[in-house]
């Protein structure tokens, strides 16, 4: 008998089969596995395309913000430069306060060392012209005054104060500096002052001023006059019926070496000589019997040196031993 056909076979199992199905089946399974397999190296490769420039931006991003910040700070760095050179070079306008540390005698010259504060000037130069700048005693009197050029040596401030020594010379000044109570005192800074001539030689590291106008400094030396007189009375009390010698006597208006003597004249002859002499002392002739019992006028000032003597006689050699002629020096007992 024949073989039976595979069609008999499937229809003896229950089911068929096509051959030629089977092979197209079979075909397919390898396609389908080829392109998961290629959609799946697309999707790695466009996962890494995207990977590599998200990483590349974050480097751009990254480098340019480093860029950015240096620059940032380079440009911070020249304006904190040019702010500061500007700050360097910048003259502050601000008129400084002043307050008077010491004083003390170079000779004929009173240095006063003055601390000036101006909080606006911070570490600028102040080169205020025509400046005068006075001292003032617990009494408002004007005792120093004097006007001082900023202008070619200017004020050098920093974190806003500056302390300088001010020279004020003879006429410039109206109290013995040993007799200036520095902590009762005050000062005054004014701009657009007129100086009444040339400014005086600096002193070492002080720096000289010009002389205010006449008629003031004729007012604060009478004033001056009588406050001394004041002052020095209970020291010339102390030389009653001691001999003594007398360094001067001066009239306002009366003519000395051909010069009409003024209040700024004779208060200028009293420091020159209390500079050399520190005891002298001042006094008002009428007050004393020794210089009106004889009924002459006494209406003048006279000087003396303070010093003490065992005689007259002692006392007359004394003004010879120190250079003074008969008219500049003589012994006196007052009482």
């Amino acid at each position: 008998m024949p073989a039976p056909s595979s069609l008999q076979l499937d229809m003896q199992s229950g089911t068929q089969s096509d051959p030629q199905a089977n092979d197209c089946k079979n075909r397919k399974k390898p396609i389908i596995i080829a392109i998961i397999v290629i959609i799946a190296v697309i999707a790695l490769i466009a996962g890494f395309v995207v990977w590599k420039s998200t990483n590349r931006n974050s480097g751009d991003d990254s480098a340019q913000n480093g860029s950015s910040t240096a620059q940032n700070a380079d440009e911070q760095s020249n304006k904190t430069k040019q702010n500061d050179a500007a700050k360097q070079t910048k003259d502050c306008a601000t008129t400084p306060d002043a307050g008077l540390e010491s004083v003390e005698k170079n000779g004929t010259t009173m240095i006063a060392t003055v601390a000036f504060s101006a909080h606006a000037c911070g570490d600028t130069a102040w080169k205020g012209e025509g400046i005068k700048i006075s001292i003032k005693d617990s009494s408002n009197e004007v005792i120093a005054s004097a006007v001082y050029d900023f202008a070619s040596d200017p004020m050098q401030f920093t974190s806003g104060k500056a302390t300088l020594e001010l020279a004020y010379a003879i006429g410039q000044y109206w109290r013995a500096s040993d007799q200036i109570e520095t902590k009762s005192t005050s000062m005054v800074v004014q701009k657009g002052a007129t100086p009444n001539g040339n400014e005086v030689a600096s002193v070492g590291d002080a720096r000289g001023g010009a002389n205010i106008a006449d008629s003031d400094a004729e007012r604060y030396a009478q004033l001056a006059l009588s406050w001394q007189l004041s002052h020095d009375r209970s020291a010339v009390s102390g030389l009653y019926d001691i001999p003594t010698t007398q360094l001067f006597s001066r009239k306002y208006g009366m003519e000395v070496d051909g010069k009409t003597q003024q209040y700024r004249d004779i208060y200028a002859q009293y420091l020159t000589l209390r500079a050399s002499w520190p005891k002298a002392v001042l006094a008002w002739a009428a007050d004393y019997s020794y210089y009106t019992r004889y009924g002459h006028e006494a209406d003048y000032y006279v000087l003396l040196s303070g010093e003490e003597f065992g005689s007259v006689a002692d006392a007359r050699a004394w003004c010879s031993d120190n250079g003074f002629g008969e008219n500049d020096c003589m012994a006196v007992q007052i009482n």
